[in-house]
């Protein structure tokens, strides 16, 4: 920037747009951008809204059992395409791929929309989730071409609204839908969304495209990695069930860890890896991508246990559930717009990332220990302080992970990022319900209650009573307990590696009394030789939520 411009023109300087961009353009992709988030954001708790109708229309006998795969198959394909999503991104420019992206959303909810079957509405809500898998990263990624990082930091505020907003209202949008027309519609909401998200961007979006030689795709890379997921998915959910089979259990199980281990010789040895295992030599990259995938694990899925924790613990009906879940928005909200101020202010992340994980340990152990007939105050207090958490630790992440890494390869360390991220959800969706499942079922061993499972247990609570519906509620406590105290050690964890990353400082106070580096760590910059490009203001971290 030119330290003797004008006032005027230094604003401008500091935001400089891509060639053919002009600020109407902008702030019509970020229009668009945003009802890509929404769909993202509302897709799942949507979904298991309307649970009852699905699996009364498509399968009213044992259907409850294949219901979770409606969530799995799409998280799973979702996290199988973020590394493809990176490579194309850098291949072929980010507003061809985010397109498409939304386009196999779209193919993807038309299909689901029209399924006859559970296993067609399986299959449907995987493709889904491919289109779906791309829709926050791209936006993520081409926001971060767009804005400088103060207004992304100061701009942080609108995406934990919009995550708020998503989380209250998705399951009373949900039963609507459902219950006053069909579950279809679920899926048909999604089309003028879809439809308008696609014009405005199609219009509004005008991107140079990328520079240097494309680099080719490892279709066996993503083959290995999603067959391993899968495998290592359903181990997962087998170890909840109550009469799994050893070789039910460890199949699975070791056929998706074989396949992971061959995705990563695969990705050491080829020359055109998915995820280049060179991202790891960056020290900021090295910490925080396991920090992500635990607080994928570990946070990301606690809002569909704290839901199911409600209904039974304290029998409240579904209005009064989201009524609960408001302190929790309240907190995603808040830990929004106070970052986003601090980083505008300070430009620093590290003091926000450390007290995230702090607040999100403190919380889901407090959780652990709440007694049954908490005050519904100090309840809604608790879940205000797991809200900062779910909405802070993974998106403060995400922030300095992209601002550690160079312009060249932004596309490739966010979709890794993510990736680490939804791999982490998935997983830990299964492993923590498997936890649940099993600490319930033990829970009532022993006893004629009958109710061994979650699937079995809203049944029994319909027509249960006395001393049968006071031992599964204190059975079902035990089993959420068991959860939280899982989760609290995995994110004690991710706040040892949040203490131990180094700072990133973004550059937004005095531009000129800086070098042009948009982003630097506190180290000597000799460590991360790569993030030494200058990049004043392309392909820098995004605030934008991506849950």
């Amino acid at each position: 920037m030119n330290a003797k411009a004008p006032a005027g023109e230094e604003v401008r300087a500091d935001r400089p747009l891509p060639p053919g961009m002009t600020e109407l353009r902008v702030l019509l992709f970020s229009i668009g951008m945003m009802l890509t988030m929404v769909l993202a954001l509302l897709d799942q708790s949507i979904v298991a809204a309307a649970a009852p109708q699905i699996l009364t229309d498509l399968h009213p006998v044992g259907g409850v059992g294949q219901f979770p795969w409606l969530i799995t198959a799409y998280m799973l394909a979702a996290t199988t395409a973020q590394p493809l999503y990176g490579r194309l991104s850098d291949n072929l420019g980010p507003k061809r791929i985010y397109l498409g992206a939304l386009a196999v959303f779209l193919l993807g909810s038309v299909l689901c929309a029209f399924a006859q079957s559970m296993p067609q509405l399986i299959a449907f809500r995987a493709v889904q989730g491919l289109g779906g898998g791309g829709l926050m990263s791209m936006g993520l990624i081409v926001m971060a071409t767009l804005y400088p990082p103060k207004e992304r930091g100061t701009g942080a505020g609108i995406g934990g609204l919009l995550i708020a907003l998503s989380l209250v209202a998705g399951p009373p949008l949900g039963s609507w839908l459902s219950d006053r027309f069909s579950w279809r519609w679920i899926f048909y909401v999604n089309l003028p969304i879809c439809v308008g998200a696609f014009v405005l961007i199609a219009l509004s979006l005008r991107l140079a495209p990328p520079r240097g030689p494309r680099r080719g795709l490892d279709l066996i890379g993503a083959a290995l990695i999603g067959a391993g997921a899968s495998g290592l998915l359903l181990a997962a959910k087998e170890a909840g069930e109550p009469h799994v089979s050893a070789s039910g259990l460890l199949v699975p199980g070791a056929v998706g860890l074989a396949l992971t281990v061959a995705f990563v010789v695969r990705q050491a040895t080829t020359a055109e890896p998915l995820i280049s295992l060179s991202v790891f030599r960056d020290p900021v990259f090295r910490l925080l991508a396991p920090l992500q995938f635990i607080g994928g694990f570990a946070l990301l899925t606690l809002p569909m246990f704290v839901v199911t924790y409600l209904r039974v613990i304290r029998n409240d009906t579904a209005g009064s559930v989201v009524v609960h879940i408001v302190p929790m928005a309240i907190g995603i909200a808040l830990v929004f717009l106070v970052w986003g101020r601090v980083l505008a202010r300070t430009g620093r992340c590290k003091p926000v990332l450390v007290a995230t994980t702090l607040i999100s340990a403190a919380a889901a152990a407090l959780a652990a220990l709440l007694p049954i007939d908490t005050d519904p105050l100090f309840l809604d207090g608790c879940l205000v302080l797991l809200g900062v958490g779910v909405g802070g630790v993974t998106q403060v992440a995400l922030f300095a992970t992209q601002a550690a890494a160079p312009p060249e390869r932004l596309g490739v360390i966010t979709t890794a990022a993510r990736f680490a991220t939804t791999l982490g959800s998935a997983v830990g969706s299964a492993v923590l319900g498997a936890i649940l499942n099993t600490r319930f079922a033990s829970a009532l061993s022993g006893t004629r209650v009958g109710a061994t499972d979650e699937d079995a247990l809203f049944e029994h609570l319909r027509t249960a009573s006395g001393p049968v519906r006071d031992r599964l509620v204190h059975a079902y406590a035990a089993a959420s307990d068991a959860v939280f105290v899982t989760s609290a050690v995995m994110i004690a964890l991710a706040v040892l590696l949040a203490v131990l990353v180094r700072d990133i400082r973004v550059n937004v106070a005095e531009p000129d009394a800086r070098e042009p580096d948009a982003c630097e760590p506190d180290a000597p910059a000799a460590d991360v030789p790569a993030a030494d490009a200058p990049a004043p203001n392309v392909a820098e971290p995004d605030s934008a939520p991506h849950l």
